[in-house]
């Protein structure tokens, strides 16, 4: 049985499935070559539109936990203080480090906030996929196989996107890319549910113990 928000996130998205039936039949008969460039946009804006809707959810989800850094996996730790980091950049006085190792250690007390933000760089493509599956302790293995229509879609959207009409696309390259993008859903839909019913946005006992004794 599914977690309830991944029961919540498959209702939020499953409008997709009829948009995507859609493109596959062509139903006001629009000149195929024509038709087949207006549908690759939006099959790519399904996929991310999927990608940020779901991790938001998950993102709300966490905060309602209320969970405390020493609870919680590194890099979701990171994760949540991501905008914290901003003020490393360019050069420091020994002064401004003071400040914010206080504001840090301070931030290292409190329950843990998310940011419901998904950064795609609207470019997601394999290595930003990947990226975020670091970033939430997700499997990014399991979508391996499909990487390479992935990262074409978004190479062939980017180009129709800056004007660019070399493509020469058919009904079986709208075909693949759906195909693709629906399982690579799948698998984000079974990764969060196992994130979530076996709690791995909790540190296991094992690493807590260990983080104890050392």
């Amino acid at each position: 049985m599914a977690h309830e928000l991944v029961n919540e996130i498959i209702v939020n998205n499953e409008w997709r499935d009829g948009e995507f039936a859609k493109y596959r039949i062509n139903p006001h008969q629009v000149d195929d070559d024509l038709w087949c460039r207006m549908c690759i946009p939006m099959i790519y804006a399904h996929w991310e539109g999927f990608v940020v809707d779901s991790l938001k959810l998950l993102l709300a989800h966490l905060n309602k936990l209320n969970l405390y850094p020493s609870q919680t996996p590194i890099h979701l730790l990171v994760l949540s203080l991501g905008d914290s980091y901003k003020t490393l950049s360019g050069k420091q006085s020994f002064t401004q480090r003071i400040s914010f190792t206080e504001k840090f250690g301070q931030l290292l007390q409190l329950k843990i906030k998310f940011q419901t933000k998904v950064d795609t760089k609207s470019n997601l493509k394999s290595n930003i996929l990947n990226e975020i599956c670091t970033m939430f302790g997700l499997d990014y293995e399991k979508f391996i196989p499909l990487a390479p229509d992935i990262d074409r879609l978004v190479s062939v959207r980017n180009s129709i996107a800056h004007g660019e009409n070399s493509y020469v696309l058919d009904k079986s390259n709208i075909e693949k890319y759906i195909t693709a993008v629906r399982d690579a859903i799948d698998i984000l839909l079974n990764e969060i549910n196992t994130f979530l019913e076996t709690e791995r946005y909790k540190l296991q006992e094992s690493t807590l113990q260990a983080e104890l004794e050392g």
